[in-house]
């Protein structure tokens, strides 16, 4: 990828299949990954490296250890008045059909390629 920049924070990235301008400042990417999911794309990790930043710094301060931490600090208690009864789970009965099962595994690339 081929990264220029277009100002302090935005660069235009020239990708293998998308080009995209990178706005690092508000976290916006014209993919749209980087937006939706606060995770970097390749192209805001590109923009990002050529701008000499570090990647941690560009991801969402909500996927940190820190915020993961705080969610589980305190104790959790079910709500006051509330009946909570002590049962045992157990996994649901389930029955196969008829027949030899179908075969699941991770198809690769080329036959994915291949089938479209």
């Amino acid at each position: 990828m081929t990264v220029q920049p277009i100002d302090g924070w935005r660069f235009f990235v020239k990708g293998r299949k998308m080009d995209c301008v990178v706005d690092l400042e508000h976290g916006k990417c014209d993919c749209g990954v980087y937006a939706v999911e606060k995770i970097l794309c390749s192209h805001a990790k590109a923009a990002g490296t050529s701008a000499g930043l570090h990647i941690c710094t560009l991801v969402c301060p909500v996927y940190s250890k820190y915020f993961l931490f705080a969610g589980y600090s305190e104790n959790i208690y079910p709500c006051v008045g509330q009946q909570v009864e002590e049962r045992t789970c157990f996994p649901p009965d389930v029955k196969r059909g008829p027949g030899r099962q179908n075969k699941s595994r991770w198809q690769s690339w080329l036959e994915l390629s291949k089938m479209r």
